[in-house]
C-alpha cells in the first residue's frame, strides 16, 4: 500500500457511534438504507475516524500504533485490509 495516499470519506454515508463501535449506513436519495448497515469494531472505527482527508496512510499507521501499541506490520496489514474493503464498498476513496 502506498502510505503517502490520503483517503476521503464518501458523503453518501451517515455514521453513528455506539460505544467503541461505529455503524455506517448508506444514504439513497437522502434516506438511510437500513438493508446495508456496516458495523465497525473498535479498531476499524479508530482507523475510520483517523481518516480525515488530510492525514496520509503513514500518519494513520503511526496513530494506530500509538493508540493500540500494536506491531507495525500488523497495524499496516489491518489498515490495508480495512481501506481496501471500504474502497470496494464505496465508503472511502483516494484523494486526487
Amino acid at each position: 500500500m502506498d502510505v503517502s495516499l490520503v483517503y476521503v470519506k464518501s458523503e453518501g454515508f451517515v455514521e453513528k457511534a455506539i460505544g467503541d463501535e461505529k455503524v455506517l449506513v448508506p444514504l439513497t436519495d437522502n434516506v438511510a438504507n437500513m438493508n446495508q448497515v456496516y458495523n465497525l469494531n473498535e479498531v476499524a472505527a479508530f482507523i475510520y475516524d483517523t481518516i480525515d482527508g488530510q492525514k496520509n496512510i503513514a500518519q494513520v499507521h503511526t496513530a494506530l500504533i500509538n493508540n493500540y501499541q500494536v506491531d507495525q506490520n500488523q497495524a499496516l496489514d489491518d489498515i490495508t485490509f480495512f481501506i481496501n474493503d471500504m474502497v470496494n464498498r464505496g465508503i472511502l476513496f483516494a484523494r486526487q
